[in-house]
């Protein structure tokens, strides 16, 4: 009688462990269930910022500043941005223009949308 209690309290506390071990509840430190969480809200934030027609849906800003002389930074207000699409400035190399452009927080970097000179 005494082993047949054992095993079954060997049995009742072994199968929850089991259970637990199976479910995988910790992978590179953090729960299952918060990495699919992470995951899906940076794609869904990936998935806002392009609309079906391919356009971006970020918001669009206009600042008048001065273009660096090779074309890849930007200055404003004596805030420096790095531009991830340089070849939209190469005419207008130190010189001072507005832009319309949009801030792509991923690569903290602006993306040109249009140059105009400043008056």
């Amino acid at each position: 009688m005494k082993k047949m209690m054992m095993a079954l309290l060997t049995m009742a506390l072994a199968l929850p462990m089991m259970a637990f071990a199976q479910s995988g509840q910790m992978q590179n430190g953090q729960p299952d269930q918060m990495q699919n969480n992470k995951r899906m809200q940076q794609e869904q934030s990936q998935a806002a910022t392009v609309d079906q027609t391919g356009q971006s849906t970020l918001p669009k800003h206009t600042m008048t500043g001065m273009v660096s002389n090779n074309g890849k930074s930007f200055t404003s207000d004596n805030t420096t941005y790095v531009v991830n699409n340089p070849k939209t400035l190469k005419k207008y190399e130190d010189q001072n223009v507005s832009v319309r452009f949009q801030f792509d927080t991923d690569n903290n970097t602006i993306h040109i949308i249009s140059v105009n000179p400043a008056q």
